[in-house]
């Protein structure tokens, strides 16, 4: 398992994501805090996810997944660190 940051820009007027956000509600547990931001616990590779979302893109839009580790840091909800401390160990 590993944990993977999904974070995007959706520029494109009038299009329906609703695949988009499916498809990364399917792929492992999944965080959703910070608008345009998830992060997934999954069995996926960050090139997996990536190519299992690229369908739902249009060449206007941005998409950066990377796998988060244990060096972090930020500002963010107790909630949101319990989630991502119990699974980047």
């Amino acid at each position: 398992m590993a944990v993977l940051l999904v974070t995007y820009e959706h520029n494109t007027a009038g299009k329906d994501y609703s695949q988009f956000f499916a498809t990364i509600k399917s792929s492992g547990e999944w965080w959703h805090y910070l608008d345009a931001t998830w992060l997934v616990d999954t069995t996926m590779t960050a090139d997996a996810l990536a190519k299992a979302l690229y369908p739902f893109f249009t060449k206007e839009d941005r998409l950066l997944v990377v796998r988060i580790t244990a060096d972090h840091q930020g500002w963010l909800q107790q909630a949101a660190w319990d989630w991502i401390n119990k699974r980047t160990f």
